[in-house]
């Protein structure tokens, strides 16, 4: 299967981001966010599923944030003890668009290459500098890693008799502190490594891009999406 070239996928991904935090119209917002979940989410779902439930912990922030700055506007859902009215829905739709148009273009980009093709492509089709390329592909190769250590402190909590899903600030932390504690471990030990095998004596070669149909494909997304302020103004 023919892949487009690692270089026009990263500035896709970048481009796609910047629109997310750009643009101010709904229309355009569903629409980006559209666009990237069914290019991202698809091919992410098996090898980055934890990040769709911290998509879903995010945009569950986001509601409770809502409720207490955005509760405005006209009631739509009321209760014996809440009421909540518009604005609350509209702050979720517009923060969770954005969120859910960074995570389609962050997973279209991660489940498409190897950490290896990342490195290669940004050297050698963009001209990165390695001091950028080889921690963006160390980033993103630790994904699956972060699933994995997600699912062990899932299956230490089940053990234990604590809830498996994170509802709470403190269930959040005994999530996060171990996680963070072995990816500042790995880091450590990752950059010894590298630096063993001749980091700084490397020397990218460079490659001529050569643009194929999948190419032109993702090209016609990122002007489709470029444009929608014209077409939803």
């Amino acid at each position: 299967m023919n892949k487009p070239c690692v270089a026009l996928a990263f500035l896709y991904t970048l481009t796609a981001t910047a629109l997310a935090f750009l643009y101010r119209s709904g229309t355009s917002l569903l629409v980006v966010a559209l666009v990237n979940a069914l290019l991202g989410f698809p091919l992410g779902f098996k090898r980055c599923r934890f990040v769709f439930l911290l998509l879903l912990l995010a945009i569950w922030g986001v509601f409770l944030n809502s409720l207490l700055v955005a509760n405005t506007g006209e009631a739509v859902l009321q209760t014996w003890f809440l009421t909540i009215r518009s604005g609350v829905f509209e702050a979720v739709a517009r923060i969770g668009a954005r969120l859910i148009t960074i995570a389609g273009a962050a997973l279209f980009f991660v489940s498409l290459y190897t950490p290896r093709e990342i490195v290669k492509g940004l050297e050698a089709e963009l001209m990165l500098p390695k001091i950028i390329s080889f921690p963006l592909a160390y980033g993103l190769r630790l994904l699956p890693v972060l699933a994995k250590d997600w699912n062990e402190v899932k299956t230490s909590r089940k053990q234990r008799g604590y809830r498996t899903v994170p509802l709470t600030p403190s269930d959040i932390a005994s999530y996060l502190q171990p996680i963070l504690s072995l990816s500042i471990e790995r880091a450590l030990w990752t950059g010894i490594a590298i630096e063993l095998r001749g980091f700084h004596s490397r020397r990218p070669r460079r490659v001529e891009i050569r643009l194929s149909l999948p190419d032109y494909l993702l090209v016609f997304l990122l002007v489709f999406q470029l444009s929608l302020p014209i077409l939803y103004p």
